[in-house]
């Protein structure tokens, strides 16, 4: 990207020449912030104009009331089908705000999304937030601190601890799964040969940093040097579950990925935005064995491959019987038949998928007007 000034002195960034945009957007607010100015925040948004904009209220009083607490960059990056997001993000925008804030606007898919952020942005340190989590106030420098902390720079990444999530009943679906023997018992956050790992739930409190395989996509961060290598994966679309797994397995072939027990995160779970049962039960075999393909079936056992198997298929069993027990709501019986077809689908085509060169993504931004 390259930078231009107006009149005012204010910054405004535009494609480098005989380059077209991929994206467009607007800048407003403070250029001369005082929060982290090494750090940047990044928040893709689909259909959820009311959580974006309860995110924003939330940091602008973060900065407010601890002023160096937020990063001085925040980009939102809308892939909604319609403009009630620019919309909401645009009125609460005013010459007050206490951070640079970017808005970009987009064709929908999560992974598309991060990737046109990071190139929308500065700053060594990048965070990423969904845009239903909420922040402890001191998140952003508790991450913070383990980046500069690292003399080596041998993490490249740090996940937190969504503390709604964390030391909670395990559902129905993982104790009989845990029970049976299908899943593994391995520590939270590690990523078994079979392409599972155990549920977040199991996870006690802890403090300081814990080295881990996989971290959440709602609420992780990353060394900016991370993307000269690596970017998130192209072969993930629209909702793209699972892109979060595979992108901290990929990082970690080369740097440690760390979850901080300290950087607290609160997710609030939108049901907005999200997928259709169906499609929803045929990313998840897709994607997940799309992962194990490229992560995990060269080490995997035969126990490792009947059990990755016998899960899929207990999972649409367990969909079956949800929809005998309520066979007015078609949730299940609609996400188990996704299922059979991902098993299907992937058995005849196995996921592959050769990534490209890390594109840079051009973004044409205005100031907006008052």
């Amino acid at each position: 990207m390259t930078h231009t000034k107006d009149s005012a002195g204010l910054h405004e960034t535009r494609p480098q020449e005989g380059m077209l945009p991929h994206a467009t957007g607007w800048i407003e607010g403070a250029f001369n912030s005082s929060g982290l100015s090494d750090c940047c925040l990044i928040v893709p948004t689909y259909k959820r104009a009311a959580d974006v904009t309860s995110l924003l209220i939330h940091l602008v009083d973060c900065e407010q009331r601890f002023p160096g607490s937020v990063p001085a960059e925040i980009v939102v990056v809308d892939g909604s089908p319609d403009r009630a997001t620019e919309e909401a993000v645009a009125s609460l925008t005013r010459d007050d705000l206490p951070f640079l804030l970017k808005y970009v606007r987009t064709r929908p898919g999560l992974t598309r999304q991060r990737n046109l952020g990071i190139d929308s942005s500065s700053g060594n340190f990048v965070f990423f937030l969904d845009d239903d989590a909420i922040p402890a106030p001191d998140y952003f420098r508790i991450v913070r601190q383990i980046f500069t902390d690292d003399a080596s720079k041998s993490i490249g990444a740090v996940g937190a601890c969504v503390t709604n999530e964390w030391d909670q009943p395990v559902s129905f679906r993982w104790r009989v799964r845990l029970r049976l023997g299908i899943v593994p018992r391995i520590p939270p956050m590690m990523y078994a040969a079979c392409g599972t790992s155990t549920p977040r739930a199991m996870l006690k409190y802890f403090s300081g940093i814990r080295e881990v395989d996989i971290l959440s996509g709602c609420a992780f961060n990353f060394r900016r040097e991370v993307f000269e290598t690596d970017r998130f994966s192209d072969f993930f679309t629209g909702y793209s579950q699972g892109e979060d797994m595979e992108m901290s397995l990929r990082v970690g072939r080369r740097w440690k990925v760390v979850c901080a027990g300290d950087a607290r995160v609160i997710h609030c779970q939108s049901q907005g935005g999200r997928p259709m049962s169906f499609a929803k039960g045929r990313m998840e075999i897709r994607n997940r064995l799309f992962i194990w393909r490229r992560y995990s079936m060269s080490r995997a056992t035969l126990l490792d491959k009947i059990r990755l198997f016998t899960d899929f298929a207990f999972l649409a069993v367990l969909d079956a019987g949800g929809f005998v027990r309520r066979p007015w709501k078609a949730g299940p019986i609609l996400h188990g038949a996704g299922v059979l077809f991902g098993i299907v689908e992937s058995v005849c085509r196995p996921p592959e998928f050769d990534e490209p060169v890390p594109r840079t993504y051009q973004v044409e931004f205005r100031l907006r007007a008052s």
